[in-house]
């Protein structure tokens, strides 16, 4: 299984044990790649109709989900996952400013000049 490689965006695997869950802060715009086993997300609260609704999503090895809000993700690894622990790939972009510079930073190198038009 491939992960497609963005060197501004922040990579973080992650391991949960079968029927472990866990909490973690995530921005708008997190991939979340599952690389083996299986695992229910409850994604970053929305409001719906005046309630707080927050989908519920299973994703089994080789799937993935980008998260359109920012908050709070749930994850939960399968109870009776296959051998092994539930391994998972967090897929953060990078902070607009610091992608702004370094975008900035790869131009003055080549001279102010788009790499399409580099000899």
């Amino acid at each position: 299984m491939t992960t497609i490689f963005d060197p501004d965006a922040t990579y973080r695997p992650m391991r949960l044990s079968a029927g472990e869950a866990m909490h973690i802060p995530v921005r708008a715009g997190t991939a979340v790649q599952v690389l083996a086993g299986s695992v229910r997300l409850l994604g970053p609260a929305r409001w719906l109709g005046g309630s707080v609704y927050r989908a519920p999503q299973r994703l089994g090895e080789g799937e993935w989900l980008l998260l359109e809000d920012g908050g709070w993700l749930e994850m939960e690894a399968a109870a009776a996952s296959s051998p092994g622990d539930t391994q998972l790939m967090l897929v953060e972009p990078a902070e607009p400013l610091i992608w702004l510079w370094r975008r900035l930073r790869a131009l003055l190198q080549r001279g102010g000049r788009p790499a399409s038009q580099q000899a």
